[in-house]
């Protein structure tokens, strides 16, 4: 879904609420508090993991040291029993063996044993064999075949053992086997196997791990909230300085930060007013250069007004006796002085705008007007230089007036200029000029299809005096302040003008106008992007991001993606030319000579067309 259209002026939109990754990236203290969390995890499972495994190990190595001797003690007492025994049956052997275990495990369940097994030795070989005994709580298959294999291959009085696990009612303990050979009567060797439960073990081992686990989390928790509180307490001067330098930034050149102490960031703040110092000496000493500047342009502006109006008066006098000098050098001075002071006093006309403008004295004489009658006025006006530049104009506007609350004279000096300008660098190849109104704008477009303009061309077209080749000679005069007094004057009405342009394809600008202006004729508001796209239908896809927009601030931005088509235009509009005759004669027309200014009506080609579409035109290549 796209984003709603934003407005060209007016506050700015209210920011977007963050979500958990862009407070993350705002804030460095919840960064570090994070990165502490993750490391504080990663040791506390690391210290855990390392504290258990020590204590596990050290609790069963005793309780393992401690039950090898408790088993070692039983084992000697039932030998020493079964020695003693006077039994020759197998039944009485029997009877002895079994009395004898469960003496054992009666005896030893407060040394944590749960059941004797005993097992006829693989290497015995007497005839009498009795079963294998053992106590009902412990399966037999807890001795493994392992643990029986090293009992039969060791030495007499030898101990061995075997890590287990025991079922129990709650799950499973672990435990250790001991197995060791006894000596019966009749019988022969056998195996005695006692079997020891770890479960106490194993529960201090369990509330060890839950009180490291808990001091662990304690100790997360106070290194998280030390961390932050402490990357937040290190912050503090560098918001300071931050915000500081916004203030700066805003036009407080007096800004200025507290130095406390000789640490790094003492040093940053010396380092900050330093900065904030130097670049107020040097604003103070642009701003009085500047002040020099304009005052100049104003004095000598005004100053020349006086002469200029004394040579226009003795030139016009002159100009009205040309009849009379028969010297042709003479006659031909007059008719250059002539042009050259109309030249002058636009040339000076410009430099009274510019000073006018800097000065901040200028006021806007809003009426509603229609674009189109506005943009034929204009077009006559220039309607000499349309037929001495051999251009073809073709204007595509709608049918309805296309009206807004504008300052006529002012309007009527940015089209003069945009066309104008199109007329210098077309080089005789097709003007197509586009109107359009949306709900809350109006536009007009001018492209030509002449020596176009470079990327780097288009960054500095608006900029004043700008030549973007200073040995192209102009044959429409021009001081370099019209499109930066254009762009003045489409500020005031809250307006803007967008430039394209592409080498050897032509330029477009692009005039985009509120329809109403704000209260007592401040500048008004539109939608982005407005009802016209800068570039042209026709453009080569490469050049489609080669855009500036020119505004209040005149800052640079990309086209808006997406061309709207022209409006059609009306039948009835007027051709306009320098006869003033109606569309309907255009035979007449054509028997008199080629015809200048068209009008592009519904149904009619696009007015987007390339030179080669309207006769193959030559052009050769160059900047604006």
């Amino acid at each position: 879904m796209s984003e709603p259209p934003q407005t060209r002026t007016g506050p700015r939109p209210p920011r977007r609420p963050d979500t958990p990754v862009r407070a993350v990236r705002r804030s460095l203290a919840t960064r570090m508090a994070l990165m502490a969390t993750v490391a504080g995890v990663i040791l506390i499972v690391v210290l855990l993991n390392a504290v258990n495994s020590r204590i596990a190990n050290a609790v069963y190595e005793d309780r393992k040291d401690t039950v090898l001797v408790d088993a070692w003690e039983r084992v000697t007492i039932a030998q020493q029993a079964f020695d003693d025994s006077s039994a020759t049956t197998t039944d009485e052997v029997t009877s002895v063996v079994e009395d004898e275990v469960a003496d054992i495990r009666q005896s030893s369940s407060g040394a944590g044993v749960v059941g004797v097994v005993m097992k006829r030795s693989p290497q015995e070989s007497a005839p009498q064999i009795i079963n294998d005994v053992s106590t009902g709580e412990v399966p037999l298959s807890l001795v493994s075949d392992e643990l029986r294999d090293k009992v039969a291959d060791g030495a007499d009085g030898k101990q061995y053992y075997e890590w287990v696990t025991i079922p129990d009612t709650a799950g499973e303990v672990p435990g250790l086997v001991v197995g060791s050979r006894v000596s019966l009567p009749v019988a022969g060797t056998y195996e005695m196997y006692i079997v020891y439960s770890l479960a106490p073990e194993e529960r201090v081992i369990e509330r060890t791990t839950q009180t490291v686990f808990i001091a662990g989390t304690g100790f997360l928790l106070i290194l998280i909230l030390g961390v932050w509180a402490l990357t937040w307490r290190v912050l503090i001067p560098i918001r300071r300085t931050s915000l500081a330098a916004q203030r700066l930034a805003a036009g407080r050149l007096n800004e200025r930060l507290v130095v406390q102490g000789d640490d790094e960031i003492a040093a940053l703040s010396r380092s900050f007013n330093d900065m904030a110092a130097s670049l107020e000496s040097q604003i103070e000493a642009w701003e009085n250069l500047s002040k020099v500047e304009k005052l100049f342009v104003s004095d000598v502006s005004h100053e020349l007004r006086t002469p200029l109006a004394s040579i226009r008066l003795a030139s016009e006098q002159i100009w009205a006796a040309r009849e009379e000098i028969e010297d042709p050098f003479a006659a031909r001075s007059v008719e250059i002085l002539m042009r050259e002071v109309d030249r002058f006093e636009e040339m000076l006309s410009d430099l009274l705008e510019i000073s006018r403008i800097d000065s901040g004295r200028v006021q806007l004489r809003a009426e509603d007007a229609d674009l189109v009658a506005v943009l034929r006025g204009v077009l006559d006006l220039v309607a000499v230089h349309i037929e001495a530049k051999g251009s073809e104009i073709r204007v595509d506007a709608p049918a309805e007036p296309v009206v807004a609350e504008v300052d006529t004279t002012r309007v009527e000096r940015i089209l003069r200029n945009l066309v104008v300008n199109a007329l210098e660098h077309a080089e005789g190849s097709p003007i197509d000029i586009t109107v359009a109104a949306g709900e809350d704008s109006v536009a007009v477009r001018v492209r030509d299809h002449g020596v176009g303009m470079s990327p780097d061309v288009v960054k500095k077209v608006f900029d004043r005096f700008y030549r973007a080749d200073p040995s192209r000679r102009r044959t429409l005069g021009g001081t370099g302040l019209g499109l930066s007094i254009s762009l003045e004057d489409a500020s005031l009405h809250g307006g803007t003008i967008t430039a394209w342009g592409w080498p050897a394809d032509g330029a477009s600008f692009l005039l985009v106008l509120p329809r109403s202006l704000g209260p007592g004729g401040a500048p008004g508001t539109y939608t982005l992007p407005g009802p016209l796209d800068v570039v042209p239908d026709d453009a080569p896809g490469v050049a489609r991001a080669a855009t500036r927009r020119g505004g209040a601030a005149g800052e640079a931005s990309a086209a808006p993606g997406g061309t709207l088509a022209p409006a059609p235009a009306s039948r009835r509009s007027e051709v306009v030319r320098e006869s003033g005759q109606q569309a309907d004669a255009r035979d007449g027309e054509q028997a008199a000579g080629p015809r200048r200014v068209t009008v592009v009506g519904p149904g009619d080609a696009p007015s987007a067309r390339t030179p080669e579409d309207s006769g193959g035109r030559g052009r050769s290549e160059g900047r604006r």
